[in-house]
């Protein structure tokens, strides 16, 4: 008899914990997945923080976390990690009551991206590590891989040629970081004009004499068509290199900057095409929109772009650059007819080394070739 009763108190205990644990066993549970909020390029290594919290009494003796991330991402710890078309990554860990438990994992970026985490499997059991539960928590974090840093130092004679500093007098507005020189202050010259450290150093105020420098528009054509059904992905990767690195030389430059490029935002599902802006902002701005661009998705024709662009009214002589390994003579025709047009322009042709360059030259517009070793990442 007592043993009939020690087994239906055991049966009662067990079917109460499991009443229990499926009930509220993910009442109180959170798990947050973030990745750091500074994004990074290429090769370099950044952080994902897994933070655990169980707000409740009921202790979770087995807690599986389950996620998947871009196989692009390589974790420094590949523990508990398989790899596949994804990295999945499956944490265990054991959660007493009223606890938080924060995990941080290091990784490194293989390539430029738009990275995100959508959501969170959990995988638990009761207090005897009888049955399986499951809940889904929905996740909502993304982190920018920016296009690795290219030495586009070959690029500076014809940089140089196409723009130089351009300085002028000839103009009413004067440049305040193009400084000429001191003069004696005059009655009515700004305060903010006056040099302290060269008025106290001669006695007499002295004020500080700026040049004007002519400003012109920069737009960028990023084209990652292909000549033939061969697809070049290494191609376009460099010329994706190209386009960051001369857009911030651009901008640091003080020249507004718009880039029109034909791959596709994985974000939007349309080109990717940044306006004209100027500044640190538009740096961040175009290296993100670079960084969502997806190779394998289809991209639209580039003569398309060039076409609407010489629809437009521009103004002020803008500098015009296509980086592009695609050189089909209709694309030549369209784009040095809008450098004729409407200012100067420079041809970026990204090519391996058994490639042909035959892209023409023109008084308006010079051409680079820029060569890519095969095994170049």
């Amino acid at each position: 008899m007592q043993i009939i009763i020690l087994l239906a108190g055991a049966a009662l205990v067990y079917w109460l914990q499991d009443l229990l644990y499926r009930r509220f066993w993910n009442r109180g549970l959170s798990v947050l997945i973030r990745f750091q909020d500074k994004p990074v390029l290429e090769g370099e290594t950044a952080v994902l923080t897994e933070v655990i919290e169980n707000r409740k009494i009921l202790p979770l003796s087995y807690l599986n976390v389950k996620f998947k991330i871009s196989r692009n991402l390589i974790f420094e710890n590949m523990e508990n990690t398989s790899t596949s078309d994804w990295n999945y990554k499956n944490d265990i860990f054991s959660v007493l009551f009223h606890q938080r438990i924060t995990r941080v994992l290091s990784f490194h970026c293989e390539r430029r991206g738009f990275y995100t985490v959508d959501q969170a499997d959990l995988i638990s059991a009761n207090l005897l590590m009888t049955g399986t539960l499951v809940h889904t928590l929905p996740q909502n974090t993304h982190f920018y891989v920016y296009p690795r840093y290219i030495d586009i130092s070959a690029l500076d004679v014809p940089y140089r040629k196409m723009i130089g500093s351009q300085t002028s007098r000839r103009f009413l507005y004067e440049d305040p970081f193009e400084f000429r020189g001191l003069r004696d202050y005059v009655r009515t010259d700004p305060m903010n004009s006056i040099n302290w450290k060269a008025s106290a150093r001669t006695g007499k105020l002295t004020v500080n004499v700026h040049d004007s420098t002519t400003s012109q528009e920069a737009i960028v054509f990023l084209n990652l068509e292909d000549e033939t059904v061969w697809k070049y992905e290494q191609l376009h990767e460099t010329a994706i290199r190209i386009a960051s690195a001369l857009c911030y030389r651009l901008l640091k430059d003080s020249i507004p900057t718009r880039i029109l490029c034909n791959g596709e935002d994985v974000i939007t599902g349309q080109p990717s095409v940044l306006p004209v802006g100027n500044g640190l902002r538009q740096v961040n701005a175009i290296n993100e929109i670079l960084a969502r661009i997806d190779l394998s998705r289809p991209v639209v024709p580039c003569i398309g772009q060039v076409r609407a662009l010489s629809a437009e009214k521009i103004a002020s002589n803008p500098l015009f650059i296509m980086i592009s390994n695609c050189m089909r003579d209709d694309l030549q025709d369209a784009f040095t007819s809008l450098v004729a047009a409407n200012g100067s322009g420079l041809w970026i042709a990204p090519l391996h080394r058994d490639m042909e360059l035959h892209v023409a030259e023109t008084d308006s517009m010079e051409v680079v070739r820029w060569e890519v070793d095969h095994y170049e990442k």
